[in-house]
């Protein structure tokens, strides 16, 4: 038992299990605090001011793309029989989220969920990185299904209904955490940011553009602003292990740059436009910073 005790107090062991127990230590606290709001340093509830990218600037870049000789709905369609045999299809993403907005501007909770559980796929499909992000999401997805399956009427069959109801029966706490659709669906609303903006850098990038650099500067405007310092350095190290971009390419079936740029502007504007209406929606009812 000495020896044993010797040996694991060893200068070598040391030298290289503590670096190994930190990182794991990260990722762990990563995994479980991802998308929960920063207290230390905010004020009144609100967020550490960081500064964000408008969408019209988002929107300026995607109008100034050349579509190439091909359309998009010809891309579209070859893009689906590309990924027959694959378990992620961008082209779901698209008609989730394109479906989950109605003729009144509402976002179907319940398509809007379809939607999440395909970028699920995506996420798993970068490696076991990204595995941690992904079963938080999860975690997040259950709660809401759940209150969906244990609903009387139609309170959660879209992210107003939800609002109102849960504002109307007292069920939003504005200061201290709770399991409620809202805060939950907030969660996901900031993590859809993230990855919406990853998509567009991705979409506009060159070939001499690094995925972790694009992957980060995504992170920075939509989730570091909520994050602690820990989590922050804990996902720059994450993003470094990110595949190269001709990698995410092969993920969505994407054979060249106009291809690449058509298909993935056509999936941010699909996320932007239900991102805008929940922004909204959120706003307007003074819950965008639920802690």
């Amino acid at each position: 038992m000495k020896l044993a005790r010797r040996g694991m107090a060893s200068p070598k062991f040391c030298k290289f299990f503590m670096p190994l127990s930190l990182v794991g230590l990260l990722f762990f606290y990563l995994s479980i605090r991802l998308h929960d709001h920063l207290r230390e340093c905010s004020m009144n509830g609100g967020p550490c001011l960081w500064h964000h990218r408008s969408v019209e600037s988002i929107t300026n870049d995607i109008d100034a793309i050349n579509g190439g000789t091909q359309s998009l709905e010809h891309i579209t369609t070859e893009f689906s029989k590309h990924c027959s045999g694959q378990d992620f299809q961008i082209s779901r993403v698209l008609v989730s989220f394109n479906s989950a907005v109605t003729k009144e501007e509402e976002v179907l909770l319940e398509q809007y969920l379809v939607g999440w559980d395909e970028l699920i796929k995506f996420m798993e499909a970068l490696g076991t990185v990204f595995s941690f992000i992904s079963q938080e999401v999860k975690g997040k997805i259950g709660i809401l299904r759940e209150l969906q399956s244990t609903a009387r009427g139609n309170e959660y069959y879209s992210v107003r209904s939800m609002m109102d109801h849960e504002l109307r029966h007292n069920l939003v706490n504005f200061h201290k955490q709770t399991n409620s659709g809202c805060r939950t669906l907030l969660r996901l609303h900031r993590a859809l940011k993230w990855l919406e903006l990853f998509l567009h850098k991705l979409g506009m990038s060159s070939d001499e553009s690094n995925t972790s650099d694009l992957c980060q500067e995504a992170y920075n405007e939509a989730l570091a602003p909520y994050h602690s310092w820990l989590v922050r350095q804990a996902a720059s190290m994450a993003f470094l292990a990110l595949p190269e971009r001709k990698v995410f390419f092969d993920i969505v079936c994407i054979e060249h740059e106009g291809e690449a740029q058509l298909v993935l502007e056509r999936t941010v504007r699909s996320i932007v436009r239900v991102y805008n209406i929940m922004q909204e929606a959120y706003h307007s009812r003074g819950m965008l910073n639920l802690p």
